[in-house]
């Protein structure tokens, strides 16, 4: 009996650790290339990135392991080969995340993003914020609905890169 138990154990620990995202890069393999975001993780890096390139900043506040909407848009936008291959050649990309699970982002993260969230007076998730590489605020969606899908989100990147 205890052998069964110690198996149904091992057996469910295994299925929780594969099942875990990670949000801090995303792969897209096609047969012949594998492409990458690079999301920084320091957001004074990040801002001092697009102002080096002269690129816009696009902030993503996101609720990883708990928010819904948030999951579904990082998957349905952000892990799309068309983002990928845009936010390459023409963003700085920062994840501003706000795990209930404490272990996902250090205590210095969580405040840094807390102080980003005030500045920008960020009030759900999930949220894309742009910002020219002066860090003026260019652009925000909130929230995401597969009913408006990616389309809505594309359309303000593009707008928010023109701009720049």
């Amino acid at each position: 009996m205890n052998k069964i138990f110690l198996l149904n154990i091992l057996f469910l620990t295994v299925i929780i650790s594969y099942a875990q995202d990670s949000h801090q890069t995303a792969n897209l393999s096609s047969d012949t290339i594998t492409k990458e975001l690079k999301w920084e993780q320091n957001f004074e890096k990040a801002t001092q990135l697009a102002k080096k390139k002269n690129k816009p900043l696009l902030v993503f506040f996101t609720g990883s392991d708990w928010c819904g909407p948030c999951k579904i848009l990082h998957k349905d936008f952000f892990e799309t080969e068309e983002f990928i291959e845009l936010a390459n050649k023409e963003l700085i990309l920062y994840e501003a995340d706000f795990p209930r699970r404490t272990d996902l982002i250090t205590p210095e993260q969580k405040v840094i993003n807390y102080e980003i969230k005030r500045k920008y007076a960020i009030r759900g998730y999930p949220t894309i914020l742009i910002l020219n590489s002066d860090g003026e605020e260019v652009a925000r969606r909130s929230g995401y609905s597969k009913m408006t899908g990616s389309e809505y989100h594309f359309d303000m990147l593009n707008k928010a890169i023109n701009s720049n």
